[in-house]
């Protein structure tokens, strides 16, 4: 018998931990995050190298779409904020004014809670061809919570011309991030 009251115990005790991390994972939200849809434009390109190309901020209220999928989870309970693709889509290109005229491009994020920029998305060798659509391969191992407890985030993007434009070039921007949030 003395040594039944051990065994229990230690059986109660794995059961009650079990039953604390399914109460947990009841507790977490696993969300597809999309900024919302930016337009900005990009001005004329007078030369060639390195360059900023367009630069917005983006008011979201992360802690309302949280609580929208799971009202016992903020943004206080975020674990992780993963970049999952970043699309620019040229509204009025043409032959020569389009994203062939890039070598390279890259975006960044701040927000009002860490506002130094980090480099979320890169294409470091952007072939020489008439392209209307711009795909930024992201780093998806970088965990951007730390700037998600945020309402406004700032984005820069940049780049490397390899010719001029004759005009500026009104695109669109859009971004996705997995988010997870949970007790």
């Amino acid at each position: 018998m003395k040594f039944l009251v051990p065994v229990m115990a230690i059986v109660m005790g794995v059961v009650a931990l079990s039953s604390c991390n399914k109460l947990k994972d009841v507790a977490k939200v696993n969300i597809g995050l999309n900024s919302k849809q930016v337009d900005f434009t990009i001005p004329v390109i007078d030369k060639t190298g390195q360059m900023d190309l367009a630069a917005f901020d983006v008011y979201v209220n992360v802690d309302s779409i949280i609580q929208a999928n799971n009202l016992s989870v903020t943004a206080n309970n975020i674990q992780s904020v993963k970049i999952t693709s970043c699309d620019i889509v040229m509204n009025d290109g043409d032959a020569q004014n389009n994203f062939a005229v890039l070598q390279s491009g890259k975006a960044e994020l701040a927000s009002n809670t860490k506002t130094d920029m980090l480099t979320v998305a890169e294409l470091t060798d952007n072939p020489d061809v008439q392209a209307y659509t711009l795909s930024l391969p992201v780093n998806s191992n970088v965990n951007l919570k730390d700037y998600f407890n945020a309402t406004t985030f700032s984005y820069k993007l940049s780049g490397v011309a390899r010719r001029t434009t004759s005009k500026e070039i009104h695109c669109t921007a859009t971004i996705h991030y997995n988010l997870v949030a949970g007790l």
